[in-house]
């Protein structure tokens, strides 16, 4: 029963020694990248945010230009209606005729307006859907390049060189950099 017991607490010491070797070896290398993973996150919450508020810049820029063309049109079939009952009041006998060219002007007016906002609108669906088209391949790329990396991780034990190598060549594609040219610009200095 001694014997168990000593084995047992010996067992139980052993794996906290192998707890503080692994934190003493990866525990800085596992904050770093659980540091990285949290600020990938955070800059695709970021670009996520700031393509969703271009939207609806753009929603809000479409919805003026549209109320300003309203406006506008709206002004001129006032200023088509006034001149219009001034011609009535002093001719009567062009009545008729006045009233058709009124209808057959508020009826272009109506398909410019027409015209305009479908116009408009395929332009800011159009952007809309280009947009969201770039944010998605963006994230797949991302999401392809850290399946990549994890993948390259699990299936390799990589020396401590190798692990650094990876994630400065990650870190770099993700800045926007290559990592052969920082290398080489290094080398040369």
């Amino acid at each position: 029963m001694k014997d168990n017991t000593q084995n047992t607490g010996n067992e139980i010491s052993q794996l906290g020694n192998v707890d503080q070797i692994r934190e003493i070896l990866f525990g800085s290398q596992t904050r770093e990248l659980n540091k990285r993973f949290e600020k990938l996150e955070s800059d695709f919450k970021r670009s996520f945010d700031e393509v969703k508020n271009k939207i609806e810049q753009n929603q809000k820029d479409f919805n003026l230009r549209l109320d300003n063309e309203v406006e506008l049109i709206s002004k001129k079939i006032k200023n088509l209606t006034t001149q219009q009952q001034e011609e009535i009041s002093d001719i009567r006998d062009n009545e008729l005729k006045q009233e058709k060219r009124i209808q057959n002007s508020m009826d272009i007016l109506n398909d410019e307006l027409s015209a305009k906002h479908e116009q408009l609108y395929k332009e800011q669906l159009e952007n809309r859907n280009n947009l969201q088209e770039e944010m998605n391949n963006l994230k797949n790329e991302l999401f392809d390049i850290m399946e990549i990396k994890l993948q390259e991780l699990s299936d390799l034990k990589l020396s401590r060189d190798d692990a650094a190598e990876i994630m400065m060549e990650t870190a770099m594609r993700l800045k926007g950099n290559q990592l052969e040219k920082q290398i080489v610009s290094v080398q040369n200095d």
